[in-house]
């Protein structure tokens, strides 16, 4: 998966549903923080200048122009990134997101802030 769409599921999974949220999702991967405004349905993805819409449980990134299956439950999450074409599944820790990457075969942690 692209950088672009961990931090997308990361800031989906823990955006209010309404409203807006101004933050930052820190990646201790890249030991970098981007800035993100929005709710879990549609926000900004300031670092990659996208726009992020979920259509009917999926994501769909208008900076790389397709769609990321999502279904997320209080503590746990799951999906499909079509672009890469692989699955993915983490678990939400209050302010913080592991996600694995069965493309990569590692975790990735998210924070936001």
């Amino acid at each position: 998966m692209k950088e672009e769409i961990r931090r997308a599921v990361a800031f989906a999974v823990l955006a209010p549903p309404e409203g807006n949220k101004d933050c930052e999702i820190y990646s201790y991967d890249n030991d970098r923080r981007s800035k993100f405004c929005g709710n879990s349905s549609d926000f900004l993805d300031y670092d990659s200048g996208a726009r992020v819409v979920r259509f009917d449980g999926d994501l769909y990134h208008y900076g790389l122009w397709y769609y990321v299956s999502l279904t997320a439950a209080a503590e746990t999450f799951s999906g499909y990134d079509h672009g890469s074409k692989c699955h993915f599944e983490g678990v939400i820790k209050g302010e913080t997101v592991q996600l694995f990457d069965h493309g990569e075969g590692r975790y990735f942690d998210y924070r936001v802030s």
